[in-house]
């Protein structure tokens, strides 16, 4: 694969909370949706030589140019990986954004460019510490590769101390902690990770004690090359949580999932206050800043307004409010794409209830939006790769 002219973005994990891939009933009708209008293109032009003539043609070519040139429209498939997404740059540097179960496709994707060149550092940025955005980690080739890789890791405290306490990448010790998620530890790894914890005014060098990583203030950008990584804080409850921007060659590329924006009314009974409320809209106001003017963004939108609210149920659970679990509404992202005028945007972090069949209905209505407006607005998918 040649070297992108500035950034290739891959999608590798667009789902939330855990992955959730297609029912067995969901791919059965999306492979008969799709043999039926096969058949019937082709049984609507065997009967003229117009059409024999089409046809022969057509079938001259491979099975892939085929599958290409049919007029036909495909379903989108609805990948099933949690969030995972990699950057390379116009130098060749990779920049991979959480480390999901989506983590392991990337890693199969690194080791094959590692085939064709020299290629040892990796720098990873991680958002919080939740499973889903960390589990990744055991399963990717790129921590068990030879020769093996240099891979720096920026985040907050909560994503760094997970990652330790689970793996002791950082520490190279283990706890009661290490082998709750996997049987894997550091030891196994042939990777050298070396941590740098991003914290809001924090001076160069700040630590903890015993603590086995760098500090550096999060207002500071991380340098890569010609490339600049911007953290910012995002909303996502008790949770410590970043997002990021990244600039490279002129163009420029946001990444915030788990943010949740709360409402102004909070619903009665919610244990949120006004404290919760503020740093709610406070990251809101500087997401917005971040994202003015960028070319692609990523954003969760993991609910609908009404579902978010407890007035409108998920496949087949009960309505309940979420208010207050750190996600984020698909109808505020709209809102921030004509207020910050985001030329793309991508919505991620798919609710695991959620269905193909739904996730096909809001796909088409932002298709329907981004031709009445003047931004485009799509669902992620896994697999979508994005050249800026």
């Amino acid at each position: 694969m040649p070297v992108p002219e500035n950034m290739r973005i891959t999608l590798w994990g667009t789902r939330g909370s855990c992955p959730s891939f297609g029912s067995s009933e969901e791919i059965q009708n999306l492979t008969e949706k799709f043999s039926t209008a096969t058949l019937s293109y082709i049984q609507d032009r065997l009967y003229s030589e117009s059409g024999l003539a089409e046809l022969r043609k057509l079938f001259r070519r491979s099975t892939k140019e085929i599958v290409g040139e049919l007029p036909i429209s495909h379903s989108p498939v609805f990948g099933g990986e949690t969030t995972c997404i990699e950057i390379e740059t116009s130098e060749r540097n990779l920049i991979i954004l959480d480390c999901g179960s989506g983590l392991r496709s990337c890693a199969e994707e690194i080791l094959r460019k590692r085939s064709k060149g020299d290629l040892r550092d990796i720098y990873l940025f991680g958002t919080h510490g939740h499973l889903d955005h960390r589990s990744g980690i055991p399963f990717a080739g790129i921590c068990f590769a030879d020769p093996p890789f240099d891979i720096q890791v920026f985040g907050c405290s909560g994503f760094l101390s997970s990652l330790d306490s689970r793996l002791g990448v950082f520490s190279h010790t283990t706890t009661e902690d290490t082998y709750l998620d996997d049987p894997v530890d550091y030891a196994a790894m042939t990777a050298s990770f070396r941590g740098t914890e991003l914290r809001a005014g924090a001076g160069e060098g700040t630590s903890h004690p015993g603590q086995r990583w760098k500090v550096r203030d999060l207002n500071e950008p991380v340098i890569i090359g010609s490339t600049k990584v911007q953290g910012f804080r995002s909303y996502h409850g008790a949770t410590e949580c970043l997002g990021y921007r990244i600039d490279h060659g002129g163009k420029s590329f946001v990444f915030s999932t788990d943010h949740e924006k709360l409402p102004h009314d909070l619903p009665s009974g919610s244990s949120l206050g006004e404290t919760e409320l503020n740093k709610s809209l406070q990251a809101e106001k500087e997401l917005v800043g971040m994202c003015r003017g960028v070319d692609l963004a990523y954003f969760d939108g993991q609910y609908l307004s009404a579902e978010y609210l407890g007035q409108k149920s998920i496949g087949t659970a009960p309505p309940l409010s979420r208010v207050g679990w750190g996600h984020g509404c698909i109808e505020d992202i709209l809102d921030r794409v004509r207020e910050s005028k985001i030329k793309h945007t991508l919505i991620g972090h798919h609710d695991p209830a959620r269905n193909w069949s739904s996730l096909e209905e809001i796909a088409q209505i932002l298709l329907e939006l981004s031709e009445s407006d003047a931004y485009e607005v799509e669902l992620a998918r896994d697999g979508q790769r994005f050249n800026l």
